[in-house]
């Protein structure tokens, strides 16, 4: 059990996606190969129900073998991409939920306009919500964290300009999807934003419009785009939620990276059809032989291929290739 050391990178995921003894135990039947099972084995039968194990019968006798490690993690990796959205689905109906608890106080206490100051504010006037999106920029003492949407219709930056003159001693965080990239409008906005000095990261899927302004404030679109409404927040614990469901994201996401006028965050259209099916061969981890033997080519054709998926989605490794594509939604 004694692993700390030297730990792979797989492993270190691992350790930190599993409680440790679910861990230990998963990274140990790697290692083994096979391990005998009892029906009391609490540990084994947890790595079942996380689907890092599975039961194989032979001749009367049961042994608890592992899943592949890469089918692991991208297992893993879907399941706190659900948890993320599901929390955030959680988060937005409770902002709702106090938004109209709010609204009806307001209608019942004629003195409400003596409040020094709401913990939430439901906005719908739409030139006002605009103008808190647009403006939320100047009062940035240290952090600045949005979340950009696609919209088919939307004119505005991805963030309010001007910004070169702050981002030097304050730092300036945008998430946005593919298909926000995908979008001419969209991709002239990320180039500015990241030529003025913001960090531009994507995430496959982004429910709903989002700032957060250091610990001041937080605007969150009660619809997708945040144009016809808007929940404005002051509390301090709201604002200390949504900062961590943030930076939850933020270290799953995948960076922007621009080079001239092309970004270089992949899109699903610039895999070929070939790379496509290699990808998903060795997401489902199989290797170089099996997956040449099984497309009828080359080792060395199909080393070449994932070469050029490993350099698209800029991976160090074959494993880190496979989780980025499918965090990447690349393989459709």
């Amino acid at each position: 059990m004694g692993r700390q050391p030297d730990l792979s990178e797989h492993e270190k995921l691992f350790r930190d996606l599993l409680p440790a003894p679910v861990a230990d135990a998963y990274l140990e039947l790697v290692d083994l190969g096979q391990a005998a099972w009892a029906e009391n084995d609490e540990i084994g039968q947890e790595l079942i129900t996380r689907q890092l194990a599975y039961l194989h019968r032979f001749q009367g006798v049961e042994t608890l073998r592992p899943v592949d490690p890469l089918i692991a993690t991208t297992g893993l990796l879907t399941q706190v991409q659900r948890e993320l959205s599901r929390q955030q689905d959680r988060i937005v109906q409770g902002y709702v939920a106090a938004a109209e608890l709010h609204h009806r106080r307001q209608l019942h206490d004629r003195q409400a306009s003596e409040i020094p100051s709401l913990l939430a504010q439901l906005l719908t006037d739409r030139d006002e919500i605009t103008e808190r999106w647009m403006t939320s920029i100047h009062t940035v003492q240290c952090t600045y964290r949005s979340i950009a949407v696609h919209d088919p219709d939307q004119t505005a930056p991805i963030l309010p300009s001007p910004l070169a003159s702050a981002c030097d001693s304050m730092h300036f965080r945008e998430l946005c999807t593919p298909e926000f990239l995908a979008d001419p409008r969209g991709a002239e906005a990320v180039r500015a934003a990241v030529a003025a000095g913001v960090e531009v990261r994507t995430v496959h899927s982004l429910p709903a419009r989002l700032l957060i302004v250091d610990d001041h404030f937080a605007l969150v679109g009660l619809v997708p785009t945040g144009m016809s409404g808007a929940l404005l927040v002051r509390s301090a614990v709201l604002i200390a939620a949504l900062t961590q469901y943030y930076d939850q994201l933020w270290a799953a996401a995948t960076p922007v990276v621009l080079s001239g006028t092309e970004r270089s965050t992949p899109g699903p259209n610039q895999l070929a059809a070939t790379e496509r099916e290699v990808l998903s061969l060795l997401v489902h981890g199989l290797k170089d032989e099996a997956i040449a033997r099984h497309l009828g080519l080359s080792v060395r054709t199909i080393r070449r291929h994932i070469s050029t998926v490993m350099e698209l989605v800029g991976a160090p490794t074959r494993f880190a290739a496979g989780a980025a594509a499918q965090r990447l939604g690349l393989l459709g």
